[in-house]
């Protein structure tokens, strides 16, 4: 588990951020991080579907969605020569035949750009695997309704002590393994969304 990398890659981002809006340098940012992060939480929760005990549908989104579009095939037949057909690229999906990525998944790793950056704001990105390791294997698989509102409470509370700041850190690991996310997979997808945020700052976003 490297976490050195992400908070590196989001210390860079970060900056670009700042860059592209530089009104917030000098200015206390861990208010609207906070808010930003609860946001979040709260459409990684929508997604997960597991609290909405009035619908018949409470499965978790956690698969990529085919394009509405070319339906899954990244491509349209726009004419036929000779009898052999002649494809044009799927312009809404680019190609992928996917509308969106595994949309849990995407949503769990938008928050965990935030608890990085707040970890990069209060200066507190030091941390022992052991500790950690610890912390998750004694936790509760079996609600992850009183996981996410521990993280609810735990983020709120960091505008006041910034000590728990070690605690949601953890917290947030061992919901994406409840999730049943591999830390392989949401590297890859922390990496993958990552990019695309550094796209959004030169796009104007």
């Amino acid at each position: 588990m490297n976490l050195k990398k992400l908070f590196e890659m989001q210390r860079i981002l970060d900056e670009h951020i700042m860059n592209e809006h530089p009104e917030l340098r000098g200015k206390n940012n861990l208010d609207w991080k906070i808010l930003a992060l609860q946001v979040e939480l709260g459409e990684c929760a929508n997604e997960w579907r597991g609290f909405k005990k009035w619908s018949k549908n409470q499965e978790p989104r956690n698969k990529d969605i085919e394009c509405h579009a070319c339906k899954g095939k990244g491509k349209f037949v726009v004419d036929v020569d000779h009898f052999k057909a002649i494809y044009e690229e799927c312009g809404y999906c680019d190609g992928a035949g996917i509308q969106e990525k595994n949309p849990l998944l995407m949503e769990y790793v938008d928050c965990l750009h935030f608890i990085l950056s707040i970890g990069l704001e209060i200066k507190d990105t030091e941390f022992d695997e052991n500790d950690m390791n610890e912390y998750i294997n004694s936790g509760d698989e079996s609600d992850l309704i009183k996981q996410f509102s521990f993280l609810f409470w735990v983020a709120a509370e960091l505008g006041e002590n910034i000590f728990h700041y070690k605690q949601m850190l953890y917290e947030f690991i061992d919901l994406g393994k409840n999730l049943g996310f591999s830390w392989g997979k949401i590297e890859q997808a922390y990496l993958d969304k990552n990019k695309v945020n550094h796209q959004r700052q030169e796009t104007g976003y």
